[in-house]
């Protein structure tokens, strides 16, 4: 019987052995991977306000040639700066250890900022923008950061994707404290069936397939941020070209982060 005794207290030890290894290498991943991330995102916002300072004449007149390369550099900037976002929000998701960092917050300010942020994007492929609210203000009690990632994502998927010289209509507002945020575009047609599934992790569409610099997670992304926040993500697609993504989030809903537990 003590042999076998022994050889349990050999066996739990060896487990509790495992488990605290584990549990060190897991700890030192993500704080590899917070570092990393970090690293990449700060230099890469930089550039961006730099260049975006650039293109808006704050150091004098471009000629088109330097305008179309600090253009296509800036381009290629925010690409990264979303990437990094992305991949770190999918580690997080997938690690179960995403938080929300709630505060209340003027949602038309966030909206607005963000369509300015995105005013050299919109003039690249001639889009015009039209955001429609009838409140002066909506606030909204969120995590800002995340939610402002959601509208850029759903934002930079219809620039993206968007027919040169057309339209992107946002739409907000408020129905029995529920808000709903919609962005329309034209662009290709999206069948039911790519639609099912258009929010899961490295889907592709027909569209996206076209894409060399679709990750798969963007939209992916935008649906665990909106389901975190007790909403519901969702998107359509007409014959006629029209593709709608948005979502419907209650106002002052303060739900638990449940991911933890």
């Amino acid at each position: 019987m003590l042999w076998l005794i022994s050889l349990l207290l050999l066996f739990i030890g060896y487990q509790m052995y495992l488990i605290k290894k584990y549990k060190k290498i897991n700890k030192d991943e993500r704080s590899y991977v917070a570092t990393l991330t970090h690293d990449l995102k700060n230099p890469t916002y930089a550039q961006i306000n730099i260049l975006n300072l650039l293109l808006n004449g704050k150091f004098g007149k471009l000629n088109p040639e330097q305008y179309e390369m600090l253009s296509m550099t800036c381009s290629s900037a925010k690409y990264v700066s979303n990437l990094v976002g992305n991949v770190l929000s999918e580690y997080k998701f997938g690690k179960k250890i995403f938080q929300l960092n709630k505060t209340n917050f003027d949602l038309i300010k966030l909206i607005n900022s963000t369509i300015s942020q995105n005013k050299l994007f919109f003039s690249e492929k001639k889009l015009n923008v039209v955001f429609n609210h009838k409140e002066q203000e909506c606030i909204i009690y969120a995590d800002m950061i995340q939610i402002e990632r959601v509208i850029e994502n759903l934002l930079a998927n219809a620039i993206t994707y968007s027919f040169s010289n057309t339209d992107i209509i946002i739409n907000l507002f408020v129905k029995d404290r529920q808000i709903v945020f919609s962005i329309s575009n034209k662009s290709n047609f999206i069948s039911q069936k790519e639609l099912k599934n258009i929010f899961n992790k490295f889907a592709q569409t027909k569209n996206s397939q076209l894409n060399k610099n679709s990750t798969g997670l963007g939209l992916y992304n935008v649906k665990q941020i909106i389901s975190l926040h007790g909403g519901k993500i969702y998107a359509t697609s007409s014959v006629d070209g029209t593709c709608t993504f948005g979502f419907k989030i209650e106002q002052n809903q303060n739900i638990r982060n449940l991911i933890n537990k």
